[in-house]
């Protein structure tokens, strides 16, 4: 029974981020905010696909450690968002894309491949 509040809970909490980062895209304005509440859609676009991306990596790899997969999901979360972090303010080159998707298969490797002390 715990499982099943727990699974709840967490769909509950993606699509609540998912639901704030929609919100967040087409109920503001950027060029009316302040600076510091522009980085505010990377954080939920981060937390978002963060969430999504341990969700399915704990249903279907059940067997993979929790620090792994956290670090797994990490990596493909901040992929897009450091992506959009560069397009956004014009310093994404064909260079950053390759560079930058060639660390996160690196980070990637490293975290499957690593041991992790609890």
């Amino acid at each position: 029974m715990q499982s099943h509040v727990r699974r709840h809970h967490r769909l509950i909490k993606l699509g609540l981020v998912y639901l704030a980062l929609f919100a967040w895209l087409f109920l503001t304005d950027p060029r009316q905010l302040p600076i510091v509440l522009l980085i505010v859609p990377f954080v939920l676009l981060f937390t978002a696909v963060y969430l999504s991306i341990a969700l399915l990596l704990r249903r279907f790899f059940p067997r993979v450690t929790q620090t792994k997969r956290r670090l797994a999901a990490a990596c493909v979360a901040g992929l897009p968002c450091f992506l959009l972090v560069l397009s956004s303010v014009d310093q994404l080159t064909w260079r950053d894309v390759a560079l930058i998707a060639f660390l996160s298969i690196f980070l990637l490797f490293y975290a499957t491949r690593a041991r992790f002390s609890n």
